[in-house]
């Protein structure tokens, strides 16, 4: 069954940029999805296992998951084992929504789907504090002293946010080929790049305005 979500995400980024299927690595096997989900034990979230079928990340950092680069599945593994090693790391610096994270950095039971080459993910989050809900989708930046922030209640969720700011252009496409002859698009420069004020705090601010009552 198709997906509609991914269908709108896919039909929003080719709709900025023509080449966008010729920037992304094909989709992931059945196999590869449930080792992963084995190695985990974990049951992923269906539209971020569809996701996977479609595309198993970017062959370079493209920016697709709101100006973060979509993790192939092999660089998921590394970035969880790095999370499984790391466990002891427990305070980050500062919590956003206190009530729904739990004050660590590294778990094995948050899920790196994202990340911005600098050290700040994004994650899966199965282990939320006793507010927040299991799935729960966390801006983690384990490279800059920033909130730990809660900006969607689940995947689905967050690829709704994605599909609106690439529609609005919060998620804006830089695209150099027109400096460059068609025979060296391969040097131009072609990303997404977040526009909002405040790094993810202005996100968790729409988040929170959203889910008041779960506050």
């Amino acid at each position: 069954m198709t997906n509609k979500l991914i269908d709108q995400l896919n039909k929003a980024f080719k709709s900025k940029l023509d080449i966008f299927d010729t920037l992304m690595n094909d989709g992931a096997s059945e196999k590869e999805i449930s080792d992963l989900e084995k190695l985990f034990n974990q049951t992923l979230p269906k539209s971020y296992i569809d996701l996977l079928k479609v595309y198993n990340g970017e062959k370079e950092i493209l920016g697709v998951m709101a100006g973060f680069g979509f993790l192939e599945i092999e660089d998921v593994k590394i970035q969880w084992n790095f999370f499984k090693t790391a466990t002891a790391q427990t305070e980050p610096d500062s919590i956003y929504q206190k009530n729904k994270i739990k004050n660590q950095l590294y778990s094995v039971k948050r899920i790196p789907f994202a990340h911005d080459g600098s050290g700040n993910l994004l994650c899966i989050d199965y282990d939320p504090n006793i507010e927040g809900k299991s799935g729960q989708i966390l801006y983690l930046p384990t490279g800059d002293p920033e909130p730990v922030s809660v900006i969607a209640d689940d995947f689905d969720e967050f690829l709704a946010f994605l599909i609106d700011a690439v529609r609005t252009e919060k998620l804006k496409l830089t695209d150099e080929r027109e400096e460059w002859d068609e025979e060296d698009w391969q040097q131009a420069e072609i990303y997404f790049h977040k526009s909002w004020k405040d790094d993810w705090t202005d996100i968790a601010d729409e988040y929170n305005l959203i889910h008041t009552e779960d506050l």
